[in-house]
Order: C-alpha cells, then structure tokens, then sequence
C-alpha cells in the first residue's frame, strides 16, 4: 500500500522526521523509473455545449478554484476533466453509480495536475468512491481515503467537507490522496510520465531538509504534525495546505509555497493558477 488517510491522522500528534527520510524515498523511486519512456502528452478533446455547460455547473457547485479561473481556463479544465473520468473505472461502494460524482472526483484530480502536460495519472485505472469512512484488511482503523497499486479510494462524504469547508485545518482528503497519487503515477507509471513534475518532486524531496530541521527545532508548524510521519505524508499534507489556504501557506511557510509552485506549476493565489 503507498499510502492512507485515517480518522485519526488528523488528530494532532508530536512531529518527527528525519531528513534522509527525503534521500532514502529518492533512491527508492528512482530506480524504478523508466527514464527512457516517451513523454507523450494527452490533447484535450473537443466537448459539446451540453456538457461543458453540465460540467461548469457541478464542478462550480463545489470548486472555489474552478469558479476562480479565467473562461478559456475553465473550458481547458472541463476538458481535461472530461477526458480523466473516460480513462478511468469508478466503483461506488455504499452509493448508488453517480455521474456526477465521477465528474467531481476527476476534478480533484485536474486541480493539481492543471499545472502539468501530463495529468491523466494512467497507472491508476480504477476509482473506488466510498460513502463514509470504511474498515480494510480486517483492522479496526476507520481510513477515509488511501492510495494503493490497485487505485485511488476516498470517502465521499469526506471529500465533499474537505471543499465547503475553509477552515484553519487545510484538510481535504481529495487533493491529499491525487498527490499521493500523482508521484506514485510519476515513479511508476510505464507511459504518462510528467517529465517537469518528476525533476521537480527530486528536488523537493533534497531541498526541504531545512524546512523540517525548523520544525523540529521549534516543535511547531504552520502544517498539521501528521505531515512530519515521512515524505509521502509531509508532501500530501504540503499538497493540501498549498490548495486549501495559499495565501496562509505563503505567509507562514514561503520557502515551501515557493517549491510547491515549481514542483506543480501553479500558483493558487492567481486568478490564472498556471505559475
């Protein structure tokens, strides 16, 4: 399993980390990657009216972020949405088959990786979007969202709080779990491979050793202290501050909003996000 989201990671804890954390996971992905795949990048189709209407409508229903976006932005968003859900398999477990949830899922998806040429995550063909938080592998552990080989799992009623709530606690297990799924896809994937994200995350991952070094010195955070659990989580819960609040990311942490905006392309804090 690469990654999870439980209740109870949200409860704040005492941050530990250690920088070779950061060099350890580098050496552990690089190999894998296939350094010789072509970097194909996927055009975005042509849409109707009906759905680019029906799209604009769901996704501003919910997306801050979408409704912020200069017009010909959001018809280049719907489109990659659009595209997203038709390569993937949605399985609703405890819902009944929803359209428009898939639409929805897809756009947590298109919100980090908007910044990217490569944004389909094609290692991941199936979706499981459950109603609540759910039990696995026989544990007691309530999880509302995880990552694994198999797909991309979240909790439905945890993804919508995550986007009607603006709260000081950045959480939004939707884009926590799309940037556990984004570098898994960079690291993993045979084709698809976002050549700019993935120079990018190994610089993230060596360049923040000061960063968690501060941390630890002054035991406090601008980030929740589940971040600090190891790299995977320290750049999820990056990933969710750097979308939930960016301009309260940018104020309290800017070395770090400024590695976010190169690693993905994006600035939040504008109308226009692409960096």
């Amino acid at each position: 399993m690469l990654a999870r989201n439980t209740a109870a990671d949200y409860i704040y804890t005492e941050p530990y980390a250690m920088q070779g954390l950061f060099y350890k996971l580098n050496n552990f992905f690089s190999p894998r990657a296939d350094k010789s795949a072509p970097d194909h990048h996927p055009v975005e189709p042509e849409i109707s009216d009906t759905v680019l209407k029906h799209y604009s409508f769901v996704i501003g229903s919910v997306f801050s972020y979408f409704n912020d976006l200069p017009q010909d932005s959001k018809l280049k968003f719907i489109q990659r949405v659009h595209q997203f859900k038709a390569s993937k398999k949605f399985h609703f477990i405890g819902l009944e088959d929803n359209d428009d949830i898939a639409v929805l899922v897809s756009a947590s998806a298109i919100q980090i990786t908007f910044g990217l040429k490569n944004y389909m995550m094609s290692y991941f063909k199936d979706i499981y979007v459950l109603a609540d938080a759910y039990q696995m592998d026989n544990e007691e552990e309530l999880y509302i969202g995880h990552v694994a080989p198999d797909g991309i799992y979240l909790s439905m009623k945890h993804f919508l709080y995550g986007y009607s709530h603006k709260t000081k606690d950045n959480i939004n297990v939707a884009v926590h779990e799309m940037a556990h799924a984004l570098v898994y896809n960079n690291f993993f994937a045979q084709y698809g491979v976002d050549s700019h994200f993935r120079l990018n995350y190994e610089k993230f991952s060596s360049s923040t050793g000061a960063i968690l070094a501060d941390v630890i010195t002054n035991r406090r955070s601008y980030l929740r202290s589940y971040a600090f659990s190891n790299l995977h989580e320290f750049w999820a819960v990056s990933v969710e501050a750097f979308f939930v609040n960016p301009a309260g990311l940018k104020m309290n942490m800017p070395e770090l909003y400024e590695v976010l905006c190169r690693v993905l392309n994006q600035d939040p804090g504008t109308k226009n996000k692409i960096a």
